[in-house]
């Protein structure tokens, strides 16, 4: 008896049918970057080169070090998308990415100068 009146209250409380209500925003959600998103272009690449060191490197937290790596190099890539994106599209390597298409780290392992600027 317990369970069927368990089973009676968690029907009731999940509706069968989607909200009828839209979003406002102007997005596809189809997650591919237009083509004139120069970051967007090169976002599945380094996803990609990320992921395989994570899994090398640090395989208890692949999705978490993929998407904050990923992250910090699309923030730079915003900041300066026409010089980023071809320096990220042509590198074969994640050190060739952190050495030469993005700003240096400083010890404390931020921007450094590009932030106090």
């Amino acid at each position: 008896m317990m369970r069927c009146a368990l089973l009676v209250l968690l029907l009731a409380g999940c509706p069968s049918k989607p909200p009828t209500t839209t979003g406002t925003g102007t997005g596809s959600g189809s997650g591919t970057p237009p083509a004139n998103d120069a970051c967007g272009r090169v976002r599945a690449k380094v996803e990609a080169m990320y992921r395989a060191e994570a899994q090398q490197k640090e395989p208890e937290r692949v999705e978490e070090a993929v998407r904050d790596n990923t992250e910090m190099v699309m923030g730079e890539c915003a900041k300066n998308p026409a010089a980023i994106e071809p320096c990220v599209a042509n590198a074969q390597a994640i050190d060739i990415i952190e050495k030469t298409c993005l700003a240096p780290l400083d010890e404390e392992g931020s921007e450094g100068e590009a932030l106090r600027k």
